[in-house]
């Protein structure tokens, strides 16, 4: 499973959308990517090493659905 360095990827770094073509996305936190949303009969979520993938009727739940995996990854906020 792909997991996200604590040290490289602070919970607060956000994940950026890069629109490669019309049909195609890729989130990436700071220069690494992380996956991507492609178009075809519907949106398709891979991590770049295909161990998650999600399908879904928007462009707008297929990139939560990676964002929530960043988050996830994060693990809980830590108290103040």
């Amino acid at each position: 499973m792909t997991s996200l360095s604590s040290t490289t990827h602070p919970e607060t770094e956000a994940v950026r959308w890069v629109a490669l073509d019309d049909r195609t996305w890729q989130g990436r936190c700071g220069s690494d990517v992380i996956g991507t949303v492609t178009f075809g009969s519907r949106y398709v979520v891979h991590l770049v090493d295909d161990d998650m993938t999600g399908f879904h009727t928007s462009l707008e739940s297929a990139k939560a659905q990676l964002e929530a995996w960043v988050r996830w990854q994060s693990g809980p906020p830590s108290e103040a």
